[in-house]
């Protein structure tokens, strides 16, 4: 968002002060260009679609939190997708593609359980309920920590592992696993 939608951001939010209750004391001006400055980071038709939420289920004025929940799901949320994009590369791609989750939380999730390898290996249908619960929690610490400078870039598939551990030059096509195209291959 920029401060070119700031004029429908705030027809939005004066609909949103009708339809709910303003916190005592509170001043409907100022809690917009809090919201305002906070939300910058996202666009405008998100922020909408996220204060219609906000009003279907919530009587008072949404806070900052409150908006940005509805955008971005709760933790519980995002983890629980984070881990169906896990299970959904071991059933998919197993271990013969060169994978880049979209997210370095959960390339660092991944990594705290061993690596892509050994995670693949060691999920059965037996303890994945138990793996998950892993995941959430390594999770959790890398959506707080994890940046693409500090995790790993890609998982390399089996064959470009062996390749690589032989010093064999590689050039690996990595997959974007949420959506299965192609991102590059690397020099």
């Amino acid at each position: 968002m920029t401060e070119d939608d700031r004029k429908a951001f705030d027809e939005i939010f004066d609909l949103v002060g009708e339809m709910t209750i303003m916190p005592g004391g509170k001043d409907l001006g100022r809690m917009k260009k809090v919201l305002f400055f906070g939300l910058m980071e996202y666009p405008l038709d998100r922020i909408i679609e996220a204060a219609k939420s906000h009003c279907r289920v919530n009587k008072f004025f949404p806070m900052l939190a409150d908006i940005i929940v509805q955008i971005e799901g709760s933790f519980e949320d995002r983890a629980a997708l984070a881990w169906s994009l896990v299970m959904k590369a071991k059933r998919k791609y197993r271990r013969n593609k060169t994978l880049r989750f979209p997210s370095p939380a959960i390339h660092y999730a991944i990594e705290c359980m061993g690596g892509w390898e050994h995670l693949y290996w060691s999920i059965d249908d037996a303890n994945e309920s138990f793996k998950s619960k892993e995941f959430f929690r390594f999770y959790r610490l890398g959506e707080k920590s994890a940046t693409w400078e500090n995790v790993k870039p890609y998982f390399l598939s089996d064959q470009e592992a062996y390749a690589l551990k032989h010093g064999k030059e590689i050039v690996p096509e990595i997959y974007e696993v949420e959506s299965g195209k192609v991102l590059c291959a690397l020099p």
